[in-house]
């Protein structure tokens, strides 16, 4: 009675009739961007999930498994269904919470941070697992560089009210005042002063952890599937934005790929790139440059370069996106997110959910776009590629190394 009667006297009414009653079926996201209606949208939320469960439950089939999978944008993951990562179906979810038993802790503190957005992502994920690695406690102060990047993009909807609680559970971590008193703490690692943030996040970008690669890889995946889960798209700072403003209502079905240019600052890019080849096998050059040609060899086998082709680029080396713009069979294909709606959030989400991204290993920023599409279920991330002769006609692109490559200390160091 309540929802009717907030539906009552809008354009709502019509269609809040009809939702109401298959709310299992409803793609909420695209529903609160049209009508942005945050007390309909939880009643919605919470009888979609009963729906959801009470289906599965009574059926049982692999469209029900679907149905319970974690979407994005109103787009498909393979999260939650017989179709995820094959790496997790055997991984064993720790019932407890790192450092339990111990007063050992690594805190973060500080708004200061060392590198941009994708150095902060990876500080965080490798904060994440060196405190499961060694079995420490991580906390974290609510004036710390980590909320100021992640409640941009995570854990900050209008509808995540407790959102500190489900942080603390879905991670296992501890959020403080800055000024609580720890103390009876040890405060970890001993040689480095917890009060200097931009130290402590040179230390955990660094940070290497022993693990297998596929259990450091399972690991890591659950960590981004987990931000993934509470993703903002209320009506500032929605990781949908760019997604929204390119494809519309087709959001949901658009068939996309999405290119990636870093130009790393020139020199530095190249050395990283020179470092990246040395173990990974991929042209030393090809990623910074994104020539038509490397981008074709991709795109024309799929089938993808009759759909949009998104550019997303930090600016520093124009004549990448002049190139492709002039190119007879992109440049027609080519798409621009708005100025007015593109920011980093939106950038991310619109490449992870591509259905094909083209990124520079050399990256962190594209090394988090291909370690979340991973994490999600998606391949088709192309990152290390070399022209190789095959003995038969002219040398061919072909890619030097495999998804797992991305999360490899032994090729990527630090940024894996």
């Amino acid at each position: 009675a309540d929802l009717e009667h907030l539906a009552a006297s809008s354009p709502l009414q019509a269609e809040f009739e009809t939702t109401l009653s298959s709310a299992a079926d409803l793609n909420l996201d695209i529903w609160y961007s049209r009508w942005r209606n945050k007390d309909i949208y939880n009643e919605l939320k919470e009888k979609q999930q009963i729906q959801q469960q009470l289906r599965a439950e009574l059926l049982g089939s692999e469209q029900d498994v679907q149905q319970l999978a974690l979407s994005i944008c109103g787009r498909q993951t393979n999260v939650g269904t017989t179709h995820d990562l094959a790496l997790l179906e055997n991984f064993k979810v720790e019932n407890t919470c790192p450092g339990e038993k111990n007063k050992k802790l690594i805190i973060l503190r500080g708004d200061l941070a060392q590198g941009r957005t994708g150095n902060n992502l990876i500080e965080f994920l490798h904060a994440l697992q060196y405190a499961r690695d060694k079995d420490y406690n991580l906390v974290i102060t609510t004036t710390s560089w980590v909320f100021e990047m992640l409640k941009q993009m995570w854990f900050n909807s209008s509808f995540d009210h407790d959102w500190a609680a489900k942080f603390e559970n879905e991670f296992c971590v501890k959020i403080i005042q800055p000024d609580e008193n720890l103390k009876g703490w040890d405060s970890v690692p001993h040689s480095i002063n917890p009060n200097n943030s931009v130290l402590m996040t040179k230390f955990l970008f660094d940070y290497k952890s022993e693990l297998p690669l596929d259990d450091y890889i399972v690991s890591q995946s659950k960590f981004i599937q987990k931000l993934f889960r509470h993703y903002n798209f209320g009506p500032q700072h929605s990781m949908c934005s760019d997604i929204n403003a390119i494809f519309g209502d087709d959001s949901a079905n658009a068939m996309y790929s999405v290119i990636h240019n870093r130009h790393l600052e020139g020199a530095p890019g190249i050395r990283l790139m020179q470092r990246m080849s040395r173990g990974s096998g991929c042209n030393p050059t090809a990623a910074l440059e994104m020539k038509p040609e490397y981008v074709k060899s991709i795109l024309r086998p799929l089938g993808m370069l009759n759909h949009p082709i998104v550019l997303i680029t930090d600016g520093q080396d124009p004549t990448v996106a002049q190139r492709l713009v002039e190119d007879p069979e992109i440049g027609p294909m080519v798409r621009v997110v708005p100025e007015t709606v593109s920011w980093i959030g939106g950038d991310i989400t619109l490449a992870i959910m591509s259905n094909v991204f083209i990124g520079n290993p050399a990256s962190s920023f594209s090394g988090f776009i291909a370690k979340s599409r991973i994490a999600l279920g998606f391949g088709q991330n192309h990152l290390f590629r070399a022209k190789v002769s095959t003995g038969i006609g002219e040398p061919e692109w072909v890619t030097t190394c495999g998804d797992a490559c991305i999360f490899d200390k032994n090729i990527l160091g630090n940024m894996s």
